[in-house]
């Protein structure tokens, strides 16, 4: 089985188009398979066009639904996504519609040979439309993250990322960042678990309306610092 998570929080303006072309897709290519929406106490109405997309759905058994009052933080529910997951390959999928469904049998296909791949926007052979201020802001986390924590990553921040199901629950069951740093934890767990990491190359379209303001680097390094203080003294 394949589990796909989407975690969404005040999604409202950018989840239909997308969860509708996901739900279509999987439901035309995959035989097996689990979508579960993950709804970070979202304060619009992201729930319940969850339910409703659902409801409408030719294929509503193979929807999952998890919610939650509190907001959390994406980590936090992409943790719960895939620790409920049932698949022998789990993946996370960004909600606003940057990643097409198209690209999932590629990441699924890889699976079978890794146990973990990473989406890689900074790839020579990824199809990359972005603001030239976003990839400087990328490109500057990137580059501190990688001072704080030895990944070897460039694209630390890609909401793109798959593993098979052992090497889901051990990382994701030892996770501690709860926000947008998780998914430097997520590489550096992963690395130092020994796991076959696959940096894979794929099409990716800005999205207007990120969570991520443009001052958010800096709270996040401060993340960071938390996080290799907390791994370090735990």
């Amino acid at each position: 089985m394949i589990s796909i998570i989407v975690p969404a929080y005040n999604e409202k303006n950018r989840l239909m188009e997308f969860t509708k072309s996901l739900i279509e897709y999987s439901r035309k290519n995959f035989e097996d398979y689990e979508i579960i929406f993950v709804d970070d106490g979202s304060k619009d109405n992201t729930l319940d066009i969850m339910k409703n997309l659902k409801t409408a759905s030719k294929s509503s058994k193979n929807i999952r639904i998890i919610s939650y009052k509190q907001n959390q933080g994406k980590g936090h529910a992409v943790k719960i996504g895939v620790l409920e997951a049932k698949g022998d390959k789990i993946l996370f999928i960004d909600a606003d519609g940057s990643i097409a469904p198209e690209e999932i049998p590629k990441m699924i296909e890889k699976l079978d040979k890794y146990d973990v791949v990473i989406g890689d926007r900074y790839s020579k052979e990824s199809n990359i439309e972005q603001p030239h201020h976003r990839v400087l802001t990328g490109t500057v986390f990137s580059v501190i993250a990688n001072i704080i924590f030895p990944i070897n990553t460039v694209d630390t921040l890609c909401g793109f990322k798959g593993f098979r199901r052992e090497a889901a629950r051990k990382i994701f069951s030892r996770l501690i960042s709860n926000r947008w740093v998780f998914d430097v934890e997520v590489i550096y767990r992963a690395q130092k678990m020994k796991y076959k990491i696959y940096k894979m190359p794929f099409t990716w379209k800005h999205k207007e309306g990120s969570k991520i303001k443009i001052y958010a680097p800096f709270f996040m390094v401060l993340d960071l610092l938390k996080l290799k203080f907390k791994i370090l003294y735990a």
